[in-house]
């Protein structure tokens, strides 16, 4: 993973996979709650992507502030700005903003007019004939010769599609304009070949194609998973946390009580909504001892049981009709690439089935325009009901891998899939198997 940013102030982030799910975006936050009381400094759980209505349902329940949901992690312009790097006021006498050019040790510093627009560089090599004619120095700075830079960044620009340019361009100093063309700051060369300001905790997942955009290119210190491991080769040793339970938030759980540390009240909950969540109330067959023992152990901190909170969860409204079809299918859908081929597996969670048939002409299109999009050979939305243990399958894409799967087709066009609860233990050895 490249190393190639701006250094300073470092900010770790705790994020889980895009379209995340309540154990993705809990684990998060209890253990960036963890890692600050054991020392480590401006660390922050995101969400990748859209926080989940349920997730959202445990903040608030908990009376705590959710995590914040970014796009992306790429690092942007704006983190690379200089702020040793002074800005000349237009207005200035050129006396005095030679004189802090002289101190600066810089080149080149970025003018700006009385209303932060940016107008030039002063240089000395621009102010060349003034020294020769013998003009004023007592004139403001605005009307002297300025470089006009031909390379003018914006704060909003990704430092992986300017890097490039900025790399090749004759310039060392790049000044920055925010959306309005007002005068950011400037941005060194050398900043290009420094390491990034952000690094990242993965929970509840390992793999960059499941990863939040941009992680590719941010240093990854630390992993902790109850995934298969498909992680790609770092160029230092890592942290990595990982074991066959039915949660990340067990795993989390666990490492509050390997540190010595009890969570609070509401941390406690927020680490029993994950546990509940993605063991669905210890239905589902990835569910280990460690699950119901780290969640006793949670229920005693929280006062609350794990029962009334899995209560809570299933009381907000079906996804399928608070959310679009499109955003139904993207609210917790991992992307797979195995056996040479590329797919897509959703779940959602229903306790009426009846409403998921009643929408699946548009959840069918909004299958077929994401393998249109993404470029899948298929892809596959798994609707579980938690109540009955049972789950429905709608599957758009290769007909071979379809009918290799060992599901009977029931009358609405739907495979069946009695018993089945997890796409991690139950329906993605079945899909691999089918490939195979």
């Amino acid at each position: 993973m490249g190393l190639w940013y701006n250094t300073g102030a470092m900010t770790t982030y705790v994020c889980g996979h895009r379209n995340p799910d309540v154990d993705s975006v809990t684990s998060a936050y209890a253990l960036a709650d963890l890692r600050r009381r054991t020392g480590m400094h401006d660390v922050e759980a995101i969400c990748a992507g859209r926080l989940p209505a349920r997730a959202k349902w445990v903040f608030d329940h908990f009376h705590l502030k959710p995590v914040r949901a970014l796009r992306d992690v790429y690092v942007r312009v704006r983190e690379l700005v200089d702020p040793d790097v002074p800005m000349i006021d237009a207005g200035m006498p050129l006396v005095d903003a030679l004189r802090a050019l002289e101190k600066s040790g810089e080149s080149s510093l970025p003018v700006r007019a009385a209303d932060g627009a940016f107008v030039g560089m002063l240089s000395p090599a621009k102010l060349l004939s003034l020294f020769i004619s013998r003009a004023d120095l007592s004139i403001p700075v605005g009307k002297a010769p300025l470089h006009h830079c031909g390379h003018v960044l914006a704060s909003n620009d990704r430092v992986h599609d300017v890097r490039a340019a900025a790399i090749r361009n004759a310039h060392n100093h790049f000044p920055v304009v925010d959306e309005k063309g007002m005068l950011v700051g400037t941005v060194l060369k050398r900043a290009f070949a420094e390491p990034p300001p952000v690094r990242m905790i993965l929970v509840d997942h390992n793999e960059t194609e499941q990863g939040i955009p941009g992680l590719e290119e941010v240093p990854v210190i630390e992993v902790v998973d109850h995934h298969r491991i498909a992680f790609a080769a770092t160029k230092d040793p890592i942290k990595y946390t990982a074991d066959v339970v039915g949660s990340t938030c067990t795993l989390v759980a666990r490492m509050f009580r390997g540190a010595g540390e009890r969570p609070t009240k509401e941390v406690a909950g927020v680490l029993i909504a994950g546990i509940v969540s993605d063991t669905l109330l210890f239905q589902s067959p990835t569910t280990t001892d460690a699950d119901r023992a780290m969640c006793a152990w949670l229920e005693k901190l929280c006062g609350e049981t794990a029962a009334s909170i899995m209560e809570g969860l299933m009381s907000v409204a079906s996804p399928l009709l608070s959310m679009t079809a499109e955003q139904a299918v993207a609210s917790d859908a991992k992307l797979y690439s195995e056996g040479g081929k590329k797919f897509v597996l959703a779940q959602i969670e229903e306790s009426q089935l009846a409403v998921f048939h009643a929408h699946m002409p548009e959840l069918a299109a909004a299958l077929e325009k994401t393998i249109k999009e993404n470029a899948l050979d298929f892809a596959a939305l798994m609707v579980t009901d938690p109540v009955r243990g049972n789950s429905e399958l709608l599957f758009r894409g290769d007909e071979s891998v379809r009918r290799a799967l060992p599901y009977r087709l029931g009358k609405a066009g739907v495979l069946l899939l009695p018993g089945v609860l997890s796409r991690k233990k139950q329906l993605l050895p079945e899909v691999l198997a089918a490939l195979s």
